[in-house]
């Protein structure tokens, strides 16, 4: 009588439990929810971004309506937003810098400011270019930044910037080793 009991229970459980339930693997077959073990967490915490926006560019127009700076560091990174060309050079000789972003009209002006040792990454951002331009740009730059209209688009960016630097750093210690 008591084993009629429990079996009984047990059978009315598992059709109480929602569908969703009884398939406990099927999540990960879903291709948005999948395991990521492919994908390292990028160290944020060391790394420095420098934001640079000329006034009048589109880029300085995004980064005063959206709060970049501010998803940057929340999101661990140590940003610094500069306006000014005088700016820019006290700040690029009082530190280095991993990733310098700007706009892509502004490269001419930064290539050279930018020749130190260990050299940053440019991550340029590109606003209504045509399409010559931007092939131009990513054949040029690990990364290009098309038109960000979310600060997501600039960590997401950024994130993809270190985790390429930190693999080729990976690659040139085993193959020097």
């Amino acid at each position: 009588m008591i084993r009629q009991a429990v079996v009984a229970s047990a059978v009315t459980l598992v059709f109480a439990l929602p569908g969703d339930m009884l398939a406990c693997g099927d999540k990960f077959l879903v291709p948005s929810r999948g395991a990521r073990f492919h994908n390292r967490p990028v160290d944020r915490a060391s790394a420095t971004i420098l934001l640079y926006a000329r006034p009048g560019t589109a880029l300085n127009e995004t980064l005063t309506t959206q709060p970049v700076e501010a998803r940057l560091r929340a999101a661990g990174y140590r940003p610094t937003l500069v306006i000014s060309e005088a700016g820019l050079d006290g700040v690029l000789r009082s530190g280095s810098w991993d990733v310098v972003v700007a706009d892509l009209a502004d490269e001419p002006r930064l290539g050279p400011r930018l020749a130190t040792s260990p050299a940053p990454i440019l991550l340029p951002v590109v606003y209504g270019a045509t399409k010559a331009t931007l092939d131009e740009a990513k054949r040029r730059y690990r990364q290009v930044l098309k038109s960000p209209r979310r600060e997501q688009s600039f960590l997401d960016a950024v994130d993809a910037v270190i985790a390429a630097r930190a693999r080729a750093r990976t690659r040139s210690v085993t193959s020097a080793g």
